[in-house]
């Protein structure tokens, strides 16, 4: 979808002639561009940028140029593009950061980045203070001792998390000028109604366009509301290559990648304004998306007949609850409140107040292979346990304890294990000194994104979950689902489908030894693996009679329909 003409038949061909991934970038940001700036002409310079940045679409360089055409750089495409959005309120030509007005040239610098770009290039060359550059020596010189300090810290956020908090307010014009010595007063905007005839749509707004699970998640709902009928908007605002952008669940989708900071004035968030109206917007989804979460105060309070629902996956206790305490503090302007564990339903109800009605708890169970065909899987060999790791190379998955776990396994019975680490991230470079340092970087397989996940499951014999925090981990389910039982910290609400015998204490000390145990007692008897998987599968049975989250979002979407 285009809210823009461009100036010839030509530019549209040298834009057809990059990659999908870039072409659907450039479209991202012209129309953003084109929303908030109707019936303007804006000349546009398209750049390419190293593997060590991210793409910068709609922040405030894209204004002055200061990464690109101040950098020297050479554009490698420039055209028109003329807005064809039709107002219904006014928007300024006049854009601003924060507080300070922005020169317009007229010019908009869009950078992109080459298409083998990752998240380890950005990491390996990004600025580090001292402090990170500390922490990342203690991660692999001193992994145990960092997890003890860090288990102090989230012993505190836990204890903060279940603090009450005083629920968010609007903002006001009269809120906004108060707030200390304001150059440019706010003059309240207020959004004119979409034609009658508008397209009926839902905003799906998320994280990234990248992988992980509330990714796989936010996903599948661009495909429910799809069947629904409304056209999908998605909105995201994390940096990010975006990958997934190139994914078939984006064809006929209007993609608003959002990078910060944004030109706009606090109190008016101008995209959403162009959005509400040109679109009949039906309905909101939030997928840990800080900045909608950050705006839901607007919707409200222009367009209150809007019903909003947010999917919540697990309580960040480093950040005193993470998204659901943000939820939480909105919760005025929540119409539903998705949760995919009981343990997040207890923490919203029980611990935080909110009303029971609002609060569902559907798990993702339906979004591996159907749970009707599960069978075990026989171990692939007599003398030999594979041991896989499957997840983002995240610290919140703890790749330092897993590898903890593999040196002491090869310690103490050599040859007797192989080990598997599945996934891509950021963290792919300490990953591979943590396991040079420990001397087991020839006995784990490192794997990625060219191996798909479920040929990991089925090479495996028994998945272990390392990771300091979750909610209920797909790749559990994933793995039961494939045959295998699994190990897991006993973290979030992994107890809901892993039994004792299964869990491990959360610190990395208690993981790896206990984990060390089970697998010696999965190594040396068969019965003791297959009792293992039956009882989780048994578990995965009983959590899965609940509503199915797609289910249950398919039918809050035909309610929507009705309510439209």
């Amino acid at each position: 979808m285009h809210f823009y003409e461009l100036d010839s038949l030509e530019n549209r061909e040298k834009i057809n002639s990059l990659s999908i991934r870039q072409q659907r970038l450039i479209e991202s940001a012209v129309n953003y561009h084109s929303l908030i700036q109707p019936g303007r002409t804006l000349h546009y310079k398209i750049y390419m940028g190293e593997s060590w940045q991210y793409p910068r679409l709609t922040d405030t360089s894209t204004l002055n140029g200061v990464l690109t055409e101040s950098a020297d750089l050479t554009p490698v495409l420039e055209f028109d593009a003329t807005s064809t959005v039709q107002p219904h309120s006014v928007f300024s030509p006049h854009y601003f950061s924060g507080d300070e007005q922005i020169l317009d040239r007229n010019i908009r610098y869009i950078l992109l980045t080459p298409d083998e770009a990752t998240d380890i290039d950005v990491e390996a060359n990004s600025p580090r203070r001292k402090l990170s550059r500390i922490y990342s020596k203690l991660e692999v010189h001193a992994p145990v001792l960092l997890d003890d300090m860090r288990e102090l810290r989230r012993k505190q956020g836990e204890a903060d998390g279940r603090k009450h908090e005083k629920h968010m307010e609007a903002q006001t014009v009269e809120h906004v000028n108060a707030q200390g010595d304001v150059q440019h007063p706010w003059v309240e905007v207020i959004p004119g109604t979409p034609a009658p005839d508008a397209t009926k749509a839902v905003i799906i707004a998320m994280h990234w366009l990248q992988g992980g699970g509330a990714e796989r998640w936010a996903l599948e709902t661009v495909d429910l509301v799809k069947k629904a009928g409304f056209l999908p908007v998605i909105i995201t605002d994390r940096d990010s290559h975006q990958p997934w952008i190139t994914r078939p669940e984006f064809d006929d989708t209007l993609i608003i990648n959002l990078t910060m900071p944004l030109q706009e004035r606090v109190g008016d968030p101008t995209i959403l304004r162009a959005l509400f109206e040109q679109f009949n917007v039906c309905g909101l989804l939030i997928h840990h998306c800080q900045w909608v979460y950050d705006n839901i105060w607007w919707v409200k309070k222009y367009f209150p007949r809007t019903p909003v629902m947010d999917s919540l996956h697990i309580v960040e206790y480093k950040f005193g609850g993470g998204y659901p305490r943000e939820s939480v503090l909105r919760d005025n302007w929540i119409d539903i409140h998705h949760v995919i564990s009981p343990q997040l339903e207890t923490w919203m109800t029980e611990i935080h107040g909110i009303n029971k009605d609002k609060v569902v708890d559907a798990p993702l169970v339906d979004l591996t292979v159907n749970g009707e065909d599960r069978t075990y899987q026989k171990r692939h060999s007599d003398d030999k346990l594979t041991v896989a790791f499957v997840g983002r190379l995240a610290r919140q998955k703890r790749l330092e304890a897993f590898i903890l776990l593999a040196a002491k396994m090869e310690k103490m019975h050599p040859g007797a294990y192989r080990f598997i680490m599945h996934g891509s991230g950021s963290m792919g470079l300490v990953r591979d000194e943590i396991a040079e340092r420990l001397g087991v970087a020839d006995i784990i397989e490192f794997r990625g994104n060219e191996t798909k996940v479920s040929k990991t499951y089925e090479d495996s014999d028994v998945l272990v979950i390392s990771s300091i925090n979750e909610g209920i981990t797909l790749t559990t389910i994933e793995a039961l689902n494939a045959g295998i039982p699994v190990l897991s910290a006993n973290v979030g609400s992994q107890y809901t489908l892993i039994p004792p015998q299964g869990l491990s204490g959360r610190s990395t000390r208690q993981f790896v030894r206990d984990t060390s145990r089970s697998l010696e007692h999965l190594l040396t008897d068969e019965t003791n693996r297959k009792n293992l998987w039956n009882a989780e599968n048994a578990r995965l049975n009983q959590f899965a009679q609940l509503e199915t989250a797609t289910a249950f979002v398919s039918r809050v979407l035909e309610d929507w329909k009705k309510n439209d």
